[in-house]
Formats: structure tokens, C-alpha cells, sequence
């Protein structure tokens, strides 16, 4: 049973307010990409390079109290996942960047939060040995929403824009399965993650550079995607998560998309299709019905 103050003031606000950064990195990498003219390989460098920096920052001024023989012991056997999750996280920034070269800022985010969640369905599936029949019933339902998403037509978005923020919502959910099985506090973990990344960065920097365009806006904007939106919107939801369920967590997540939508009309006027409406409908009705069935299985029978 969650304890009383799970549903405190202060844990719903600073939920919402993880979930708002969230949505602001789809927000700002879209801006940073259509409206100035940084390319998508500076724009993914500085992101991380900025997150890294804040995330070091933070985890400095909080962990050096209980940093113990056990924590290092912990970290050098956990060594082989903090690198793999290091490049789950650059694939992810990566590909999520050249992705908004193609699609709107709510497309993409609806696109990559499905294939965020199917991932991590997929995850609970092997890990758990198998799924209840309501679960099947929501990432089908979700899959058939994606299906209408991306299927042939007028307002069908970009394929190769698809395709690259499916890998990127691949590869983000791979990061967090990998930050689940980390026995080092989440904060700690994800600074190591970052700093690692670092060194597919630099490589992916120095090969970019005949085709790196850069501009002052560009920069600031990839800054606050990395330092704010990235570093401390991981820090405020992996700080406040532990007070509400997985069901909990994850319907709250379905509020992504919908803010990265309206974001985008609001702030550089792009159009939310019927289609786009229709399939979000679909997609995260699935993902709602497959939380509920996970939640239902998890419980005990009374």
C-alpha cells in the first residue's frame, strides 16, 4: 500500500513539473532544428555535454554524504551496464534529434513515447515470463494505433522520420530498463551515464564537423535541453517516482505527447491532424488498458 503522502501537494507538483520538462525537450529540440540554424549533431552534443555538467553538479552536492566502499564496489560490477546504458542514451539523443528534421514536435513525441512504453512492455514480458490478457489487448490496441499513424495517406508522416524516433523510443526505454536493474541510486547512475556518453560524443562531433552549422539560439536552446529539461527533469522524476505505482507513473506519462502537441501549436503554429488525433486516441488508450493489466496482475487475489 502507497503510504499518505504519496498524494502530497508537493509530489503531484513536482510530477507534473518532470513530465512539463519532458515534453519541453521535444519543444526545444523542434524549435532549435526549424527555427535557427544549428545542425542535429551539434544539437545532441551540447545537449549531453550540458546534461552531464548539471547532472555532475547535482550529484555532487547531494551524494557525497553517503558515498561508500559499497557504492564503489557496485559501481566497478555494474561497469558493462553503465557503458551499454551510455550508448542507449546517445543512440536515443541521437536519433531523436535527426528525427525532428521530419516530423512536428507532437508527431514525434507521440511516436517515441509509444515506443518507449511497447519497449518496456516487451521488457516485462521476458522478465515477468509472460503478459495477462488485458496487457495483450493494450499494446495490440497500441500497435494498431501506430499502424493508422504511419499508414500510407495525405497526412501520413515522413517514414524516415518515423523510423529514426521509433529507434530513439527503443532506445530510450532500453535506458530505463537498464536504470531499473541498477542496484546505485538513480541520480548517481544517470550522471555516470552522461559523463560516459561523452565518448560516443566526441567522435560523433569531430566527424560531423564539414556539415556543423551552428547559431547563439541554437546553442542556449540544445543548453536548456540538456541542462534543464534532460538533467533536472531526470533528477525531479526519478526523485519523486518512488511515491507512486508503475500504473500510477505511466498514466501520468500519457499527458507527454499532449503537452509536446499543444506546445508546438502554441509556440510555431504546427497543425494537429485528425489523423494525429485519432491515433493518439488509440495509441495511449492501448498503453492506459496495458498499465491497468499490469497493475491487475501484480496485485494479489483476494
Amino acid at each position: 500500500m502507497l503510504r499518505a503522502e504519496s498524494f502530497s501537494i508537493k509530489n503531484i507538483t513536482m510530477a507534473i513539473l518532470a513530465l512539463i520538462f519532458f515534453a519541453a525537450n521535444s519543444v526545444l529540440c523542434r524549435m532549435a532544428l526549424s527555427d535557427t540554424d544549428i545542425d542535429p549533431a551539434s544539437f545532441t552534443s551540447i545537449r549531453l555535454v550540458s546534461g552531464a555538467a548539471m547532472l555532475f553538479l547535482l550529484s555532487s552536492l547531494v551524494a557525497s554524504k553517503r558515498n561508500t566502499p559499497e557504492d564503489n564496489c557496485q559501481l566497478l560490477h555494474s561497469a558493462i551496464e553503465h557503458w551499454l546504458a551510455a550508448a542507449m542514451l546517445f543512440l536515443y539523443a541521437a536519433t531523436f534529434s535527426f528525427a525532428y528534421l521530419y516530423l512536428d514536435t507532437g508527431m514525434g513525441a507521440l511516436i517515441l513515447f509509444a515506443f518507449v512504453q511497447l519497449t518496456m512492455f516487451a521488457y516485462g514480458h521476458y522478465r515477468e515470463g509472460g503478459a495477462s490478457g488485458m496487457e495483450y489487448i493494450g499494446a495490440l490496441t497500441a500497435i494498431c494505433g501506430l499502424g493508422y499513424l504511419v499508414s500510407p495517406g495525405v497526412n501520413s508522416p515522413n517514414v524516415w522520420g518515423c523510423i529514426l524516433m521509433a529507434i530513439s523510443g527503443v532506445a530510450w526505454g532500453a535506458y530505463s530498463v537498464l536504470g531499473k536493474e541498477m542496484k546505485v541510486p538513480q541520480l548517481k547512475a544517470n550522471c555516470i551515464n552522461f559523463r560516459l556518453s561523452l565518448f560516443f560524443v566526441i567522435p560523433f562531433f569531430l566527424l560531423n564537423i564539414p556539415m556543423n552549422t551552428l547559431s547563439q539560439e541554437g546553442v542556449w536552446l540544445a543548453i536548456a535541453s540538456g541542462a534543464i529539461a534532460s538533467a533536472i527533469g531526470y533528477a525531479i522524476w526519478y526523485g519523486v517516482i518512488q511515491h507512486f505505482k508503475a500504473t500510477q507513473a505511466g498514466v501520468m506519462q500519457l499527458s507527454v505527447p499532449v503537452m509536446a502537441a499543444f506546445a508546438g501549436h502554441l509556440l510555431m503554429s504546427e497543425s494537429i491532424s485528425m489523423r494525429m488525433m485519432i491515433s493518439a486516441s488509440v495509441i495511449l488508450l492501448g498503453i492506459a488498458v496495458t498499465f491497468v493489466g499490469r497493475d491487475r496482475k501484480q496485485s494479489p487475489v483476494t
